[in-house]
């Protein structure tokens, strides 16, 4: 009697073909959904800081609408490394052996270093007049109490208008603007100021605030005398006695 051949069970699972055809899909998925997020920009700010990263990191010039195609373009990077290395000679700096011509001052020295801070509230004049309003004494007693006792210095710096002073008592506009801020300052001595620390200066129509003005309210800002903070003490130029 023959023996019937048993026959292979089926493997357990799915087919090969099966798999390999689904890893396939699932990788195609994820690149079209790269593509999609990548391609909506819903913030601009991180696209510009991705960009600007890759621009950085790869080096070239114009960023990613310049990224070179031939291998021969060199990168930022590299030609910056290749500057740092070139040796500079004196000789490369001119060609010739003479000096420069020398002027008579080849030096500049500032005898009175220092800095300059515009504090308090301008003073205000009348038209032509050196004599300090009565409104605008309240302003100079405010600023003198809170500044007095203090060892820091000031520049009482004197403006006028452009107005001709024919006719006045003054001789030109810097006589004007200096008699504007010599009255400030003695007003300042009078509040309890140490006149040390006052330093007169005549600008007279040279620096105006306006320059444009033509209405009597415009041309005001012009007849004014500032009171600037200057960064240094009046102990600094103290005399030491001789040795």
């Amino acid at each position: 009697m023959a023996v019937k051949k048993k026959e292979k069970a089926a493997a357990a699972g799915a087919p090969e073909w099966m798999v390999t055809y689904g890893d396939m899909v699932t990788l195609l998925l994820t690149f079209f959904v790269l593509l999609l997020s990548m391609s909506e920009v819903k913030k601009e700010d991180r696209v510009i800081e991705f960009m600007q990263a890759i621009k950085e990191t790869f080096g070239y010039i114009g960023g990613m609408d310049a990224l070179p195609t031939e291998p021969d373009a060199p990168p930022v990077n590299e030609i910056l490394k290749e500057i740092l290395v070139i040796p500079i000679k004196p000789e490369r700096v001119s060609e010739t052996d003479d000096e420069g011509v020398k002027g008579a001052q080849s030096h500049v020295t500032a005898i009175r270093p220092g800095e300059y801070f515009a504090v308090g509230a301008p003073v205000y004049f009348e038209e032509l007049s050196d004599e300090i309003p009565a409104d605008q004494i309240e302003g100079l007693k405010d600023f003198a109490g809170k500044r007095r006792g203090f060892t820091t210095q000031f520049e009482i710096r004197g403006h006028c208008g452009p107005r001709p002073v024919d006719g006045t008592a003054f001789k030109d506009h810097l006589h004007l603007s200096f008699s504007r801020a010599y009255n400030v300052a003695n007003a300042l001595v009078d509040m309890g100021f140490d006149p040390r620390r006052l330093i007169v200066i005549a600008a007279g129509s040279n620096e105006p605030v306006n320059p444009a003005a033509y209405s009597n309210k415009d041309r005001q800002v012009n007849d004014v005398v500032e009171i600037m903070e200057i960064n240094r003490t009046v102990d600094e130029f103290e005399a030491s006695p001789p040795q």
